[in-house]
């Protein structure tokens, strides 16, 4: 029994001994650094533009990412849809541009 536990150590620790280059595997390259920096940003939660624009007076962008099931209340009429409204984009569905009737 001796034996096997002293077996099992001698792997443990013949195993575990760190890779002799231990910078190529800790540092970030600044392409790596970049790509991250653009998926950040360009995925879908954190896209934050304006791109279907401001809503006008007496009207707001109705859905909130990034479920979007935007719907009009009664007194309202839907003017335009779009995926980001004026704010974070949505991963399924769409916002609804509401304004007074």
């Amino acid at each position: 029994m001796k034996f096997f536990v002293l077996a099992a150590l001698f792997a443990t620790v013949a195993f575990a001994a760190p890779a002799e280059d231990t910078k190529a595997v800790s540092t970030n390259t600044n392409s790596e650094s970049s790509a991250l920096k653009y998926l950040l940003a360009n995925s879908p939660a954190g896209h934050q533009v304006a791109e279907d624009g401001q809503a006008a007076a007496g009207c707001y962008w109705d859905g909130s990412a990034p479920f979007c099931d935007g719907a009009c209340p009664s007194g309202y009429r839907e003017e335009n849809r779009g995926s980001c409204g004026d704010g974070a984009c949505c991963w399924t569905g769409t916002k609804a541009l509401c304004c007074r009737e």
